[in-house]
């Protein structure tokens, strides 16, 4: 009876070592099929530099939820040498779709303005940030200088994020205008996101 439970206890072993050794790639086979996969180079934190510039204007972080169950975006503006922020919201993996789902608060003082969208993959990996800002009465949309009134307003705005590298992207960042899209700051229809040093692409 003993011989028998040791090499019962011996069996038991034996399959939880191959378990514990099976994890590191149950978790790697779990992250190659992960429906964010295609977004995953975005991950850290970067400082945008437009066109023409030397000096980042911008910092954008996006960071995984738990379990990498969605995405955290957030951007700050660089006023003075000092980040001030500028909107921050989440997107999430729409099944029926098969695109990102978007919700940003833009107003971080009072949460008048939101932004939705969808977050989506070019068969170039291209990454396309497709927007709609929704203004409420009293605040300015972009290039008004009149408030919007009581039935709101709403913009039109397209960002893009190609791979140039592990440590840089190139971003696109239009508005749309009677003109047609235009950049929606000097330099934004080329601007380069640069990974900073403290970053980490897992973050």
């Amino acid at each position: 009876m003993r011989r028998t439970e040791g090499i019962s206890r011996l069996a038991w072993s034996a399959v939880a070592v191959l378990m514990v050794a099976s994890l590191p790639n149950a978790r790697a086979a779990h992250a190659a099929e992960s429906v964010y996969a295609p977004y995953a180079f975005l991950v850290g934190e970067w400082q945008i530099t437009p066109a023409g510039s030397q000096v980042p204007q911008a910092v954008t972080r996006f960071r995984w939820g738990p379990g990498q169950s969605y995405l955290v975006l957030e951007t700050s503006l660089i006023i003075d040498g000092k980040e001030e922020p500028h909107f921050e919201g989440m997107l999430m993996w729409n099944g029926v779709h098969k695109n990102l789902d978007m919700l940003l608060a833009l107003d971080l003082k009072g949460g008048r303005v939101q932004e939705q969208g969808v977050v989506f993959v070019e068969s170039d990996g291209t990454v396309v940030r497709d927007i709609t800002a929704y203004y409420s009465e009293g605040v300015r949309t972009m290039g008004d200088t009149r408030p919007v009134g009581p039935e709101g307003a709403t913009a039109k705005f397209r960002q893009t994020f190609k791979s140039t590298g592990p440590d840089t992207i190139l971003t696109t960042l239009m508005r749309q205008t009677e003109r047609g899209w235009v950049a929606t700051f000097p330099g934004s229809d080329r601007s380069l996101m640069t990974r900073r040093a403290a970053s980490t692409k897992n973050r």
